[in-house]
C-alpha cells in the first residue's frame, strides 16, 4: 500500500511499479462534499500505508482515465468496497460490466442506507455512531496475487471477545450477549427486520434488542 488517495482511490506498490486504483463499485464523497474526511480515513484504517493488499480485477480492468479497476482485501482478509458501504462512507455505483459483487455490495448498501449510518444520516460528518472494528468477511480467497508491499510489523491489538463466524451470511458476528456486541459497535436489532434479532432475549417485549 503506497498512498490513498480518498475514500475510492488509492495507489497500489506493486513490485517497483506505482499503481493507481479506483475500488470497484464504491462510490465515495471527495473533495469537501459531506463525510469526505471520514471516508478518507476509513480508507486508510483498512489499508494503512505500507500494509499488503490483495486484489482481484473483473471483466474490464481499466477505466477511460486509465485507472486500475479493482475489488480490494486487506491482510486481515477483511473485503474493502463491502466494508465502505456497510457502514456508510460510500454508496454504490454501478461500473458495468464488472459486476461479479454486485448483489452482495448493493445488500450490504441497503442495510447501511436502513440504519441512516453517515452518508445516509442526513447530517454532514462527524456526529455518527462509531464504527466496528473491520471484521473478515469470509469472502472466497481471490486468485493468489503478489502482495503490493511488504507490510511493516504493527502492535497486537487488544484482544476482544470473538464472534462466532456468520459473515458468510451477510449478516453481523453474533456475540454471546448484547453487552459484547454493543462493546463491539453492533446493534440495536428490530423484530422482523434484522435477521440479528432472534439471537438475543428481548426482555421487555419492545420488539428491539442490544439497545444502546
Amino acid at each position: 500500500m503506497k498512498k490513498i488517495i480518498d475514500g475510492d482511490t488509492l495507489v497500489l506498490l506493486i513490485g517497483r511499479k506505482e499503481s493507481k486504483v479506483r475500488v470497484l463499485e464504491v462510490n465515495a464523497p471527495g473533495g469537501k462534499e459531506c463525510w469526505a474526511k471520514e471516508a478518507t480515513a476509513r480508507m486508510a484504517k483498512l489499508l494503512p500505508v505500507g500494509s499488503t493488499a490483495y486484489t482481484l480485477a473483473d471483466r474490464k480492468p481499466r477505466d477511460r482515465n486509465g485507472l486500475s479497476l479493482l475489488y480490494v482485501w486487506n491482510s486481515d482478509g477483511v473485503f474493502v468496497n463491502q466494508n465502505l458501504l456497510r457502514y456508510g462512507y460510500a454508496k454504490w455505483k454501478s461500473m458495468t460490466p464488472n459486476d461479479r459483487f454486485t448483489e452482495r455490495l448493493r445488500k450490504v448498501e441497503e442495510k447501511a442506507a436502513g440504519e441512516r449510518l453517515r452518508v445516509w444520516s442526513g447530517k454532514c460528518g462527524g456526529t455518527a455512531t462509531p464504527t466496528p472494528a473491520p471484521t473478515s468477511t469470509g469472502t472466497p480467497n481471490p486468485p493468489k496475487p503478489s502482495p503490493t508491499s511488504k507490510p511493516s510489523p504493527t502492535p497486537k491489538p487488544t484482544p476482544t471477545p470473538k464472534p462466532s463466524d456468520t459473515a458468510s451470511t451477510g449478516n453481523d458476528p453474533r456475540f454471546r450477549t448484547c453487552g459484547e456486541a454493543n462493546a463491539a459497535g453492533y446493534g440495536p436489532y428490530r423484530r422482523g427486520v434484522d435477521p440479528e434479532y432472534s439471537w438475543y432475549q428481548d426482555r421487555d417485549g419492545d420488539g428491539l434488542v442490544c439497545e444502546r
